[in-house]
């Protein structure tokens, strides 16, 4: 498992103050300057040729958006946020990982005795730079590539949407820089908001749900980023099927419980309420959820 994170470290490689940015939390969040995989500054990777691995990759960053290509190697995905889904390869060639995202990845070790081959993170514009090194045993090869593809994960049994019975709600994320709301924050100090509602710092036991489903429905959630920046929304209690981006069906049966919306793009989600309670709904961009951008849903 790869469990990635960002620090910002200063000179002296302590952690950098300037923690509630408000400039910080009105564009991207806090981006750090150092990445680890498991606590540690990576290097290389032992890996051995002919060797077929199952990678589980974390992204447990506070805002940090991370675009991985695995140079010389064609990895398949398997299963995004513990859902197991149809294999396919990656998409662009890259596993795109936002904050609280988890996929799991099959890779072939294809390549040969001494070789050395890169993983690169280009998510950030002119800011691309090198996570890790693969770096291939001098040994033979533990066995020869495998030519079948890998096998699809059992499903986990979640309740399928009835999309033709379902209710549908339209969620708008707003404000940031840029985006109306700027470095002043309008309302309790607010610079983000879902439908004109902004819940602040650890939130407002007092405040109305964002919405309220009953036990049981199927809903579906078309989410509007009408802002500047991306965001990737989690929704605590459920799971959920992702069916449609800017107006176009989902091809492929992906369960997640954390969806990127990228700027002024739209995506289409469904789930059935079968969890009882009011369930945390966010951007998994701290400095996001922190000023304005959480909310709760309440199933009834």
């Amino acid at each position: 498992m790869w469990f990635i994170e960002d620090w910002r470290l200063d000179d002296g490689g302590r952690i950098a103050g300037g923690f509630g940015n408000r400039m910080e939390a009105g564009m991207s969040g806090r981006i750090g300057n150092t990445v680890t995989i498991n606590g540690r500054v990576p290097g290389r990777v032992s890996v051995r040729a002919g060797e077929r691995v199952r990678l589980r990759v974390v992204n447990a960053a506070l805002a940090r958006i991370a675009s991985l290509r695995f140079k010389g190697h064609q990895p398949i995905v398997v299963a995004y946020d513990g859902q197991p889904c149809d294999p396919h390869p990656l998409e662009d060639g890259r596993l795109l990982l936002r904050p609280a995202m988890r996929a799991d990845l099959i890779i072939d070790m294809t390549g040969k005795p001494g070789q050395t081959h890169r993983v690169i993170d280009d998510f950030y514009k002119d800011l691309a730079y090198k996570l890790v090194d693969l770096a291939y045993e001098a040994g033979p090869p533990g066995r020869e590539p495998r030519p079948e593809p890998p096998p699809k994960l059992s499903a986990n049994p979640l309740p399928e949407p009835d999309l033709a019975a379902a209710e549908h709600h339209d969620i708008a994320l707003q404000g940031g820089m840029m985006g109306g709301m700027g470095m002043m924050g309008g309302m309790h100090g607010a610079t983000w908001k879902m439908n004109g509602m902004a819940m602040t710092g650890d939130g407002q036991p007092d405040m109305p749900p964002l919405l309220t489903v009953k036990r049981g429905q199927t809903c579906v959630l078309a989410l509007r980023n009408e802002t500047a920046w991306w965001h990737p929304m989690h929704l605590h209690g459920h799971s959920f099927r992702l069916i449609g981006r800017n107006g176009e069906p989902n091809p492929r049966r992906e369960w997640r419980d954390t969806v990127l919306v990228p700027p002024r793009e739209s995506i289409d989600i469904a789930f059935v309420a079968d969890n009882p309670g009011d369930w945390m709904f966010h951007c998994h961009v701290t400095d996001h959820q922190e000023t304005g951008m959480m909310a709760t849903i309440r199933i009834s």
